[in-house]
């Protein structure tokens, strides 16, 4: 086989590894209530109980005049939970796929390794945002609204947040040995990263030391990204920032977004180099 034929099959296999991923998802039912099931229970158990003390702490503003319920707070918060978990169950499908053998085949296929990165990402970032797209329709009942603009900036914060969440998994499980090793890195890595997003209380809120912590953390301006146009980016327009801190706390939509870009690349980057890199026996 040619250099040439070699490189034109990377393609094929990613499209071959994405629709697996998609037919797989559709013969596993229990992986769509786990994704979307978990985050709507802590949705409803945080919004009722913690609405009272936490709604003075989540600046989103609905009008003018007055502050959106804690409820409303929490929705974007829960689109990148959503997109969290279901990047860890696509990317426990590498684990499973190896312990098959199915995962060897592909290796020994003349194609390269980036495809099968790619492929995975794709599939998983896919449903992700498919599962997370469906939370807005919560956007009535809690007194938000979408302008056409506001929901294309939505869809595509929501698409890179995606895509870098699944980055991270499939980075993670193609160097994991077992599930069990899988999901104790995923603890203890995705969760603190998700609660530190500022997807159930503000940077405004938090102490000096754990406001740089999520300051630091590319999710929470994936985070905002999507927040910011729930309510028409009123909340940017309200105020012009005067210092560094007021900007960081209420970021213009452009920055939040080209954050959230510069993660998705870096993770989609880092998962090829890891994929690509042949693994020690």
């Amino acid at each position: 086989m040619t250099t040439q034929t070699i490189k034109n099959t990377g393609c094929p296999t990613a499209s071959i590894i994405l629709k697996r991923e998609l037919i797989r998802f559709t013969i596993q039912p229990a992986r769509i209530g786990a994704s979307i099931g978990t985050p709507l229970i802590l949705w409803v158990f945080m919004a009722s109980g913690f609405s009272g003390s936490m709604s003075m702490f989540a600046p989103v503003v609905a009008d003018t005049a007055s502050a959106t319920s804690y409820s409303l707070y929490l929705l974007p918060g829960m689109m990148t939970l959503v997109a969290m978990f279901t990047a860890i169950f696509s990317s426990i499908s590498i684990i499973e796929d190896r312990t098959e053998g199915w995962l060897q085949s592909v290796l020994v296929a003349p194609s390269p390794r980036w495809s099968i990165a790619a492929g995975k990402i794709l599939g998983g970032s896919i449903l992700a945002f498919a599962q997370a797209i469906i939370l807005l329709l919560a956007l009535p009942m809690l007194g938000g609204h979408l302008t056409p603009v506001a929901l294309l900036q939505i869809t595509l914060a929501l698409a890179v947040t995606c895509i870098a969440m699944t980055g991270v998994g499939v980075a993670f499980a193609w160097v994991s040995e077992s599930t069990q090793g899988f999901h104790a890195v995923m603890n203890l890595i995705l969760m603190p990263l998700w609660m530190l997003s500022g997807a159930f209380f503000s940077t405004q809120s938090a102490t000096g030391w754990l406001r740089i912590l999520m300051y630091a953390n590319p999710l929470t301006w994936a985070t905002w990204a999507i927040r910011s146009p729930l309510n028409n980016n009123q909340i940017t327009k309200s105020a012009t920032p005067s210092t560094l801190t007021d900007f960081l706390n209420q970021p213009p939509w452009y920055f939040s977004i080209s954050i959230a870009i510069l993660f998705a690349i870096t993770t989609f980057t880092i998962a090829t180099i890891i994929v690509a890199k042949p693994r020690k026996s």
